[in-house]
């Protein structure tokens, strides 16, 4: 009996993968890739964008008590819309202000908009024009400001202004009041001795303004301006700090500053602003600059996060949260808000927010019965597509490189279905950076790289790592990670760095994948790697200089020794054979890829002429001309930009046109399904993928790999079970693998697990009732139904050696 393998061996990667893939496919009610009427017109398949992760952009700038200010983001965070009026329950009306790019609305910029009291909208066009807009009746009242006024703002029908002093400092404030058609101008008193100071306006609503103050003996403050007196009262005496905020509700008004580190906000009763302040601790725990509200006896705050160079991470938004003026817990109202809160007149507080990008919404916040804050929801703010940067579909099942449906770039898969009744499974996160993760190449290690299955379950990236070298990433579907350096294991030497070297996964097939440079340059460098390897995935062979190679099976594709030529050499053996000459004019292939008896070269894979490529067909020893472009099982799928047509050209036929599209294209992103006849495709800067069947009648199932024991020891105490992994070049349903002894009786029939286009089996050498069967060869017998349904069925056969030996374990 021959000699079995070590005992306490690890299992391979690949059934671990495929046990992994199995559990994710059961758990959640995804099938594998089927094409039960693969070339009978089945329908094309939608797979729709997925929402991305940052909420909309929704800005509030005032509210009323029957509606908001706001805007909405146009093209992304930088981009927002006009500002418009949307009233609870109704349309949005737009506003005739100007659209600064940014969420700024400053007083002294082109425009700004306040909602003063009531309905009534207040726009500022700079330098001298004020519109209120009262948005229930319609009306307009129209201000043009006096020579040497400037705009400070609304607050209820009194429009805020200052002159310039002696000093030509503007501090001398002024209200203005419309009466009878004319425009009054009250001066405003009280100030006693002390200025207000330039970009005073800190906050205000009908009845108070709140302004910064600075005193002849060097002291700092707000003081209190009453709208229907004129005067001035200071108020929290020694409050300095940039980007301060006051806010007004009908009990109280409110003070912060975050200047030097501050987390303390102040409240003092309205009717009593002399009184001692109430300090509320805003926390220093929480990311970004607190922002407050008042609601009733409580004291909101969000935090205005501010995204520092470098830092890729996206954010939903701080929490809502209810803090009790009087003392006591906190509440949380929303997991995630805006940046901006807008005070109501006569109570409330408009924001815009909610648990994730699918819940967000324009709510209002107001006391409910019990006295504590509560939420009502005015309008709901759909989410955006997020984007897709790249996809991969290999036997059914899709990955897709997302850019910003979760806080960080990463990798989902679903399983696809086409046939009668085509279906997306449930998409999962397949590989994410951690939320803590810090720097750009590990925050972005997902972005923009392209995923590539094996065929087996596993997918495969090649990108850098945190010290800029390449790396080949290997994920099963789990998640679980396996990391392998591209490293020459003659030399040791790594991949070159820098603009120059970019490395990607050129190939895979199963257990080996060929991943690094384009194979253009002299100094490019390709590796293959055996992810099933002794001791784990590894580097077996390296190439340098201008050459592509491509994987199927256990044959990796090189150009030949001879000029013109091809070679293929066994991954397992070492042996090598070499075609007769098929290239144009004798070139060099610095492209190769490789689809089941079909080998593609491309010896100017940057050109756009119609030659220096073809197809081999290693069955027939034939070459044909095939456009440039992505190969598949039969056929090559391309992009003709000239015509925006994304076309399929079967091998030795004429092309077709899968889809014309109506206006030019950079390109949309194009896989074909190198383990079925399937293709996807996405449109440039849309997320929804389509998959079709690509009417190409596929090649017959056969098995391309295998790892099948030869013997098991069935009286050890470690590992009595006999193991076999098959790779296919399309997925079966129906695998069983039966067991007959050497008279041709059946002793034992399973089921074997399928995933993608591999199979794998376990036997414990028992019949099916329980018994051990006796020492000896046994022949096995695997067999499966093509999933597409084209072609004749799976049968492969082999033996293996049963037998007892007593060892020192057992």
């Amino acid at each position: 009996m021959t000699a079995r393998h070590k005992p306490n061996r690890k299992r391979s990667l690949a059934r671990g993968g495929l046990a992994a893939a199995v559990a994710l496919t059961a758990a959640s009610g995804a099938l594998p890739f089927l094409l039960s009427d693969a070339h009978a017109e089945p329908a094309p398949l939608t797979v729709p964008a997925p929402d991305r992760f940052k909420p909309v952009a929704n800005p509030v700038y005032g509210a009323g008590p029957g509606g908001v200010v706001e805007r909405t983001e146009v093209k992304d965070q930088s981009a927002l819309g006009y500002y418009r009026w949307t009233p609870d329950g109704g349309t949005p009306v737009d506003l005739p202000a100007s659209s600064p790019y940014d969420d700024v609305n400053t007083i002294d910029g082109a425009s700004h908009v306040s909602v003063t009291s009531g309905d009534v909208v207040a726009i500022y066009d700079f330098p001298n024009r004020v519109q209120l807009k009262d948005m229930k009746s319609g009306t307009t009242t129209k201000y043009t400001l006096p020579d040497g006024h400037f705009y400070r703002g609304v607050f209820g029908s009194a429009v805020l202004t200052a002159t310039r002093d002696a000093n030509g400092n503007k501090n001398v404030l002024h209200v203005l009041r419309m009466a009878d058609g004319q425009l009054t101008d009250t001066p405003v008193t009280g100030l006693n001795g002390w200025v207000a100071e330039d970009d005073m306006t800190l906050g205000g609503d009908d009845r108070t303004v709140a302004l910064w103050y600075a005193h002849p003996d060097g002291s700092r403050g707000v003081g209190l301006l009453d709208l229907a007196t004129a005067e001035v009262t200071p108020v929290f005496p020694g409050a300095t700090g940039t980007n301060a905020q006051v806010v007004f509700a009908d009990a109280y008004v409110a003070w912060y500053s975050p200047e030097g580190g501050n987390t303390t906000a102040r409240v003092v009763p309205r009717a009593t602003p002399e009184a001692a302040d109430t300090k509320i601790e805003l926390g220093s725990g929480g990311e970004g600059t607190p922002q407050i509200g008042l609601v009733g006896d409580w004291l909101l705050t969000t935090r205005q996060i501010e995204q520092a160079p470098g830092d890729f991470l996206a954010r939903e938004g701080a929490p809502l949260t209810a803090l009790p003026i009087a003392g006591g817990e906190p509440k949380t109202l929303l997991a995630h808000a805006g940046r901006r809160m807008a005070q109501v007149p006569g109570g409330g507080v408009a924001v815009t927010g909610g648990a994730s990008a699918r819940d967000w919404a324009v709510r209002r916040v107001f006391i409910g019965d019990d006295g504590a804050p509560a939420l009502r929801t005015v309008r709901e703010v759909a989410p955006k597509e997020g984007k897709l940067t790249r996809l991969s579909l290999t036997a059914g099942h899709l990955v897709t490189a997302e850019s910003d449906t979760t806080y960080l770039p990463a990798l989902f898969q679903r399983d696809i279905a086409l046939g009668a009744a085509p279906s997306a499974g449930e998409r999962s996160l397949l590989a994410r950076p951690d939320a803590q993760t810090t720097g750009e190449t590990a925050q972005r290690v997902y972005d923009s790289r392209q995923p590539v299955g094996t065929g087996d379950g596993r997918t495969v990236v090649a990108t850098t790592d945190a010290d800029g070298a390449q790396i080949l990433v290997v994920l099963a579907a789990d998640g679980t990670k396996t990391v392998v350096p591209a490293v020459d294991p003659q030399t040791g030497e790594k991949m070159p760095t820098g603009s120059d070297h970019y490395s990607t996964v050129r190939s895979a097939s199963g257990r080996y994948v060929v991943f690094g440079d384009s194979g253009r340059g002299l100094e490019d460098r390709q590796y293959v790697v055996d992810l099933d390897a002794s001791g784990g995935p590894k580097v077996i062979r390296v190439r340098q200089g201008q050459s592509g190679l491509a994987a199927w099976g256990t044959k990796l594709w090189m150009p030949g020794d001879t000029e013109g030529t091809l070679q293929a050499v066994d991954l397992k053996t070492g042996v090598a054979t070499e075609t007769e000459p098929i290239t144009d004019n004798g070139c060099l292939p610095q492209e190769m890829q490789a689809v089941g008896p079909w080998v593609y070269w491309d010896c100017d894979p940057a050109g756009s002429t119609s030659s220096d490529h073809g197809v081999y067909n290693t069955q027939t020893q034939q070459w044909s001309w095939a456009p440039r472009g992505t190969l598949g099982d039969g056929y090559v799928v391309a992009y003709e930009y000239g015509r925006g047509q994304l076309n399929l050209t079967p091998i030795g036929d004429a092309p077709r046109t899968i889809e014309a599209f109506t206006f030019q294209y950079n390109g949309p992103l194009v896989e074909a399904d190198r383990f079925g006849g399937a293709i996807a495709y996405a449109k440039e800067k849309n997320a929804r993928i389509t998959v079709v069947d690509s009417g190409v009648a596929t090649s017959p199932v056969a098995e391309i790999e295998s790892r099948a024991e030869q013997s098991v020891n069935l009286a050890s105490a470690t590992d009595a079970v006999w193991d076999a992994d098959w790779q296919l070049s399309k997925p079966v349903t129906g695998a069983q693998v039966t067991i007959r002894n050497k008279a041709g009786r059946t002793v034992f029939t399973g089921s074997a697990k399928e995933y993608a286009a591999a199979v794998a089996f376990s036997w414990d050498g028992r019949t099916g009732d329980g018994r051990y069967v006796t020492d000896g060869t046994y022949t096995w017998e695997l067999t499966g139904t093509p999933a597409d349904g084209s072609g004749a069925a799976l049968k492969v056969t082999g033996t293996v050696e049963l037998g007892r030996t007593k060892t020192a374990a057992g």
